[in-house]
């Protein structure tokens, strides 16, 4: 299950689409990715939630995501309750691409 919430702009400039990822394929967050990036979302949060485990593929489609959000000026952040999670993400260097937090609303005070 994906669940997308859209939060319009407050104080932020642009629009933030929350994606969160639940026993979900992953081929089905990146075409959930695509949409987003491709109507011009510029604020994009996945949350990965309680999952302890990121397979290439996962890591390959965030990595894609962050650097077409980037292009257009916008931003991609990731929330995983894990530590082990997010420790791969530092390990990888992903998280010198994108945002990489404990809870979601870490996640959009950061905005």
């Amino acid at each position: 299950m994906i669940e997308v919430i859209h939060r319009p702009p407050t104080a932020a400039p642009s629009a933030i689409v929350v994606m969160e990822m639940r026993h979900a394929s992953t081929t089905d967050l990146a075409s959930l990715l695509r949409t987003a990036v491709g109507s011009g979302e510029i604020g994009v949060i996945v949350d990965l939630g309680e999952r302890s485990d990121a397979n290439s593929e996962l890591l390959t489609v965030l990595h894609r995501a962050a650097r077409q959000l980037r292009v257009l000026g916008g931003r991609l952040a990731v929330v995983c309750a894990r530590p082990e999670l997010r420790r791969l993400f530092d390990v990888t260097l992903l998280s010198q691409g994108f945002g990489v937090y404990a809870s979601r609303d870490e996640a959009l005070r950061s905005w």
